[in-house]
């Protein structure tokens, strides 16, 4: 059971990126990177502004939502302040500055839902909500 984890920082963002074979998304900051393999959302304000689920989605638009594009403009110039792995589920919380926030979900009872490294260790969200720390 995990008894959850909280690390404070002060990184700015870089980037996301998606990798349509791996069917992943990387949350880049200056240092560190959050690789997602599954549901992750962003909360502005505590309401939700975009699901990994939303890219390539039309939504009565004039064209489809590219996250891409979209996430690197709204999280541009934010600063992940804390890193949150929930207790029990092992779900991972990004706070950003500006009342931002990326959640990632584990989504499987047996694979593999993100990664991350932080102060010299790597941090994997496995199914079932465990945590494996190398």
């Amino acid at each position: 059971m995990n008894e959850g984890q909280i690390f404070k920082t002060d990184l700015p963002f870089d980037q996301v990126t998606y990798d349509h074979d791996g069917e992943s998304w990387t949350f880049r900051f200056l240092t560190d990177h959050f690789t997602a393999h599954g549901l992750w959302r962003i909360l502005e304000n505590k309401k939700i502004r975009f699901v990994s689920l939303d890219n390539g989605q039309q939504f009565g638009l004039p064209k489809p939502i590219d996250l891409v594009t979209e996430v690197n403009e709204l999280l541009k110039d934010r600063r992940l302040k804390t890193i949150i792995i929930k207790p029990d589920t092992s779900d991972l919380q990004l706070i950003l500055s500006d009342n931002f926030e990326i959640e990632i979900f584990i989504t499987s009872s047996g694979y593999e839902t993100y990664e991350f490294s932080f102060d010299s260790k790597r941090y994997i969200g496995q199914g079932a909500g465990e945590i494996a720390i190398f």
